[in-house]
């Protein structure tokens, strides 16, 4: 082969390195659709969770992401995802129930004002949802069973994972863990002042969940007696085909942290703490591999 042609096959070969190179590159918009997020999640979870990066930015250029990075988020993010059936939800609506019909009182988070029916109820479940995937996941990862406490208590309780199966014998944990649970979009582990503070109430481990409960979740399992009721109605016609069905909730595992581990802030992106401090960790910077997982298993 002439020097002429090995240089052409050569200035070829280090265009397709570049075409490859390039093809590996997204923009912020082709990013949000491989991952499939929107884009209050997508924006979020890399800048404000540090769940996955993008690209050095020169001044104020465009976000662009590397696409091998952003498939090894997603492949961690589907590896750490239970889905919960409606025996699951079942279970974590008693709970709520029970909690309501005894008058216990939950405010919103960082206020005084307490939460109307609704909204006491679907953070319940949401937060029992929480546990009972943390179980499945242990189960189904690691083949670990481990015991939930779901009874009802005059006080607030610390831990939620109390037992733990070892030699074929369920055993008492060895050191307290905490399961808190929040939206999809949420991109920090938070905790209120007196739930570290407080030694009684702390827990040595937090585990941070989030469960992609829908926001008519109540409508859907009760769908077939609001049918009933509303049938016969003037205006049923419009949203007859719209009434969602209950379906599988999906939920995300996303990490764990020493309480140690955890920030001391007054506020977060996009909220302001206006009673005092919280404890805070973003999910990017919670262990999350299976090594990570297999490591705090050992310690129950």
């Amino acid at each position: 082969m002439n020097k002429e042609l090995e240089t052409v096959f050569g200035n070829c070969r280090i265009y397709d390195i570049f075409l490859s190179d390039m093809e590996d590159i997204l923009t912020k918009k082709e990013a949000m659709e491989f991952l499939e997020l929107d884009e209050r999640i997508f924006d979020n979870y890399f800048k404000n969770a540090g769940d996955f990066p993008c690209k050095k930015r020169v001044g104020r250029g465009r976000f662009m992401f590397d696409k091998q990075t952003l498939h090894k988020w997603q492949e961690g993010a589907t590896w750490r995802t239970v889905e919960l059936t409606k025996e699951d939800y079942a279970l974590c609506l008693d709970f709520a129930l029970a909690q309501h019909f005894r008058g216990y009182v939950l405010s919103d988070w960082g206020t005084a004002r307490q939460r109307e029916f609704g909204q006491k109820i679907t953070n319940w479940v949401k937060g029992q949802l929480g546990e009972v995937a943390v179980k499945k996941f242990f189960k189904k990862e690691f083949n670990v069973d481990i015991d939930l406490d779901f009874n009802i208590y005059n006080n607030i309780v610390a831990q939620d994972v109390i037992g733990v199966q070892k030699n074929g014998k369920m055993q008492k944990t060895r050191i307290g863990v905490g399961i808190k649970s929040s939206k999809p979009k949420s991109a920090y582990l938070v905790l209120g002042d007196n739930e570290i503070t407080i030694k009684k109430r702390r827990s040595d481990v937090y585990i941070y969940c989030r469960p992609d409960i829908p926001d008519d979740h109540i409508l859907r399992i009760t769908k077939e007696i609001i049918v009933k009721i509303v049938k016969d109605q003037p205006l049923y016609s419009t949203y007859e085909e719209l009434m969602p069905d209950f379906t599988n909730i999906p939920c995300e595992i996303a990490g764990w942290c020493n309480y140690t581990e955890l920030e001391k802030v007054k506020s977060i992106p996009g909220q302001e703490f206006d009673n005092g401090f919280r404890y805070v960790k973003k999910s990017g910077l919670l262990h999350r591999s299976k090594k990570e997982w297999e490591n705090l298993i050992k310690r129950l």
